[in-house]
C-alpha cells in the first residue's frame, strides 16, 4: 500500500506509528532550577529557613507539651500570638536548613516556628490552611521562596 494510499483509508480511531517504541529515544540531563540562587532574570530568593531539632523525641507530643506548658490551648491559638505570614509562597524542602533545638530555644521561638511549619506542605505555604501538627510536617526542614518574580505560561 502508498502512503498516499494509507492516508486516505485512516478512520477515527486508528492508531499509527512510523516506527519502533525506541527507535527514536534519547537522554538527557536537566541541570538548572528556576530556584537557584545565581544571578539571571528569574529570581526566586529564598525568605525564610525553618526546621526543628526534637533529638528524638515525639514531635507532637513535644509540642502540645510545650503548649500545655505555656498555658495556650491549641496550635491555632498560636495564630494570635504570632502573625504568620500574611501570603501565600512557595516552599521547598531542604534537609540542610540547619534545625533550632527544641530543648534549648526559647519557647516562643520554637512555637512561632512550629506555627510556621504547620501552615507548609512540602511546595506550599498557606497562611489560611488548618495549622496541622504532623509528625511529617513538625520533622520537614523547608524554606520559604519569595516566588513573586517568576511567572510562567
Amino acid at each position: 500500500m502508498q502512503i498516499n494510499q494509507a492516508f486516505h483509508d485512516w478512520k477515527p480511531g486508528m492508531h499509527c506509528n512510523s516506527g519502533g517504541p525506541r527507535s527514536r529515544t534519547r537522554t538527557e540531563r536537566l541541570q538548572s532550577t528556576v530556584l537557584a540562587k545565581r544571578g539571571g532574570v528569574i529570581r526566586c530568593p529564598v525568605t525564610l529557613p525553618l526546621a526543628l531539632d526534637f533529638e528524638g523525641a515525639d514531635p507532637v507530643a513535644t509540642m502540645y507539651a510545650l503548649l500545655e506548658q505555656q498555658g495556650i490551648n491549641s496550635p491555632e491559638d498560636l495564630r494570635a500570638l504570632f502573625q504568620p505570614l500574611p501570603a501565600s509562597t512557595l516552599c521547598r524542602v531542604n534537609p540542610g536548613v540547619l534545625p533550632i533545638k527544641v530543648a534549648t530555644a526559647s519557647p516562643e521561638e520554637v512555637l512561632k516556628t512550629a506555627l510556621m511549619l504547620g501552615l507548609c506542605t512540602a511546595w506550599l505555604y498557606d497562611p489560611v490552611r488548618p495549622v496541622l501538627w504532623t509528625r511529617a510536617s513538625l520533622a520537614r526542614a523547608v524554606e520559604l521562596i519569595d516566588g513573586e518574580g517568576f511567572y510562567a505560561c
